[in-house]
This record gives structure tokens, C-alpha cells and sequence, in this order.
């Protein structure tokens, strides 16, 4: 197979051995374009001594400042030549027709959206074996069964479930790992790369899967590209997972804003609905009217695009901005609302449909805009108005406590 270089970053720390691993392994690849490594040493105490491998390799190094595998995968996707980009973790080692495997996936899973892919993962006991040892098993693809740990079955169920991603929905993120992972160099620089932001253990991987699947992208499992991880599952390493699952929990909470993903009632900068309004002429009556509506919904943001400052009472509710949506909102918020003038809606934001009236009103999933999927216009729907003057308050609150039974003092 022959074609344009492809690229493989390997997150790094202080693990020499494995390091020597991998890139023997690497070395071995069958029917694969050229390869060009990038290890992106994540502040090892020493910097690594790369073995001699007939392969390109290039060392590039950060401070350590914790646990910045996404820092560091970024920062080896910058030095990186090649298109794809494939990672791969420092303890996983790739079976010879890895590299390949992936090329094909995205290669065949391509439509103009930019391709997501994710190989298998299997897990391997290597303790005690030598460099010939486990080469030998590699290269044959012979791992002997008293060693082979398999597959972690919620991948492999959820890989099956889903058809290997080709009909996976925007839950399905947490299928992606980032031991072995492959993406388009175009997908990942429109999408930013890794949260360089995140530290710490787990999570980075499915930021980057939700935030793919929110800008259109194609997500793919390419069940013949096998890699191979030295040891068990996270689960089966002895010790009770409960504090760093939670720890990478509360990381995504502020990142994902899915019900899966975070707690009812609480405010984050990333809601699930993005509202953007308009407000025009209207004062402020009107739009506490309007916005009072809009935040009855669950887990909404509005921006009031055509304003320098959030008027009157709204100034003090932090779901309520003045200004354009920030670019980390607008790149995880799954749902978005388009209000082109004040509007009443007599039901929830987060219970509209798609909907596409001229001029008034937008309703989408952020995915279908990414993917340029149109929707027919329509009429304002029934129970929809627009908010022509501005109202009188008192009367107005007066009308919808009485509708609530409410009795006055």
C-alpha cells in the first residue's frame, strides 16, 4: 500500500520500556502508507533514548505541570507531518496490520465530514516476556491464551449495539478511546485537537468524541485495527476506580452537556440548549418577557447578540449573556435556538422541534447544521407569537399567577 505519510503520536512518561515496545511494533506494520512518529514526552523526569527503528521518529517534550496526555497529543499532532493522524497510547502496542486498518477506515468512512476511528483494543499480560518474545507474538499475531486479557466487553457490546459506530447517537462518545485513535488532520484542527485545558487522568478522549459528533463528523470502529495494552482494563486493576471515575465525571460535567453527563438544576458555562436572540428595539421588559420564557427550559444559555449588556433583572442570571456565544459553547452545545426577534413560544425551548421559520425562528440539532441538512420553511406554529410591544409587566405577572390558582394577598 502506498500513499501519503501517515502520522502516529505517542503520549509519553517515563516508560522507556514500553516506549521501546511500541515502536518496534510500529517498525513491523504491514501494507501501510509511510509512517512518521512523533512521541510527545509528557515531561519525563529524563528525557527518552528512542531506540533505533527504521522509521522517522522525532522527540518533542513539555514541562510537567500533571497529567497533560491532551497537551501532549496536541502538541505531537503539531510536529506531525502526516494525514491521518493516528494515536496511540505508550503502553499499546500496534498487531502489524494496525496502521493500515485505520487508513482504511477513514479512508472508506469519508464524505466530507471528517472521519472519527477507533481500533480495537485488546489486553495482553507481557510481564515476563523479552523484546523477542513479544515481538515474535506480535508479528504473528499469536498472543498465547494464558496471556490474553480479550476485550473490554462495554466496548465491545457498545460497538455492536451500534453497528461499529455507523449508527451511533451523541451518548455514543464514550466508545471513543484515545489509546487508539485515528482522525483526519482537517477534523482535528477545525475542531481545536485535545482540551489542553483537562489534567488528570481519563476524559480528554470522549471531549474530543462529543465535540466531533457535534461538528458532523463520522464516527467509525475499524474492528481489524488491533493494538494490543499491556495489562488489564481499568476496572480490573485491583483497585477501587470510584474516586478517578468521579474525578474525570466532574471534568466532563462542565464539558458535555448531555442529562447522561451532569446533574438537573445546575448552571454550567456549556448548556445543552444554545439560545441566541435578537432583541432589536425592545426594552427591557420585553426581553426579561422573552428570556424569562426561554430559561423555563432545561439546561439553557441565551446570548443577546445585539446587545453590549444584559438589561435590567436579567444582568444578575448567569445563564443570560450580552454578546456572541463563546467558541467553547458553541462547539459542545447540542441543541440550538435562533430567535431572530422576541417571540412568546407557550412551551419550553428545550421542547421544540426542528423548525425553520423565515426571519423568527430557528430550532436545530447543532450536528444537522454542521452537515448542511436543510429543513423546509414553515409557519410560526400554533401557540407562537411575537413580541410586537413591550408589556405590562404587572398586569401580565397578575394574569399568570391567577392561571396558577394563586391567591392574591
Amino acid at each position: 500500500m502506498t500513499g501519503p505519510r501517515v502520522s502516529v503520536v505517542v503520549p509519553h512518561y517515563d516508560d522507556p520500556q514500553r516506549l521501546r515496545w511500541v515502536l518496534q511494533a510500529l517498525e513491523q506494520q504491514r501494507g501501510a502508507p509511510p509512517i512518521d512518529v512523533v512521541v510527545a514526552d509528557d515531561g519525563s523526569p529524563e528525557p527518552p533514548a528512542l531506540p533505533d527503528v527504521r522509521l522517522p521518529v522525532r522527540l518533542v517534550r513539555q514541562d510537567r505541570q500533571g497529567f497533560r496526555a491532551a497537551a501532549a497529543r496536541n502538541l505531537g499532532a503539531a510536529n506531525a507531518c502526516g494525514d491521518p493522524l493516528i494515536f496511540l497510547d505508550g503502553d499499546t502496542l500496534p498487531a502489524p496490520g494496525f496502521v493500515r486498518a485505520m487508513v482504511e477506515a477513514i479512508a472508506r468512512h469519508e464524505r466530507g465530514h471528517g472521519v472519527l476511528a477507533v481500533g480495537r483494543r485488546r489486553h495482553v499480560r507481557l510481564e515476563g516476556l523479552g523484546d523477542a518474545q513479544i515481538l515474535h507474538h506480535l508479528v504473528r499475531e499469536q498472543v498465547p491464551a494464558d496471556r490474553d486479557l480479550g476485550s473490554p466487553a462495554w466496548l465491545t457490546g457498545g460497538y455492536a449495539r451500534t453497528r461499529n459506530l455507523t449508527a451511533a447517537g451523541p451518548e455514543d462518545f464514550r466508545l471513543v478511546i484515545s489509546a487508539v485513535l485515528a482522525t483526519t488532520r482537517g477534523l482535528f484542527e477545525r475542531i481545536g485537537g485535545f482540551d489542553a485545558s483537562m489534567v488528570g487522568y481519563g476524559g480528554e478522549d470522549w471531549d474530543l468524541a462529543f465535540r466531533a459528533w457535534v461538528a458532523g463528523a463520522d464516527l467509525v470502529h475499524a474492528p481489524d485495527a488491533v493494538a494490543w495494552h499491556d495489562g488489564p482494563d481499568l476496572a480490573g486493576r485491583g483497585f477501587d476506580i470510584r474516586d478517578r471515575k468521579n474525578l474525570e465525571s466532574l471534568a466532563l460535567a462542565d464539558r458535555i452537556p448531555l442529562r447522561s453527563a451532569r446533574p438537573p438544576g445546575v448552571h454550567h458555562p456549556v448548556p445543552r440548549v444554545l439560545v441566541t436572540l435578537r432583541l432589536g428595539r425592545s426594552g427591557a421588559a420585553a426581553a426579561l418577557t422573552c428570556v424569562g420564557e426561554l430559561l423555563r427550559g432545561d439546561d439553557v444559555g441565551v446570548w443577546l447578540l445585539d446587545r453590549d449588556e444584559v438589561p435590567g433583572p436579567l444582568r444578575h442570571d448567569p445563564r443570560v449573556h450580552a454578546g456572541s456565544p463563546p467558541p467553547a459553547a458553541l462547539a459542545r452545545s447540542p441543541r440550538r435556538v435562533d430567535l431572530r426577534q422576541p417571540l412568546l413560544l407557550g412551551r419550553t425551548v428545550d421542547q421544540l422541534t426542528d423548525l425553520e421559520v423565515p426571519n423568527l425562528l430557528s430550532a436545530r440539532d447543532a450536528r444537522d447544521l454542521a452537515r448542511g441538512v436543510t429543513l423546509p420553511p414553515t409557519p410560526l406554529p400554533d401557540g407562537m407569537s411575537v413580541l410586537h410591544d413591550e408589556p405590562f409587566l404587572e398586569r401580565r405577572w397578575a394574569v399568570a399567577e391567577a392561571e396558577r390558582g394563586a391567591v392574591p394577598c
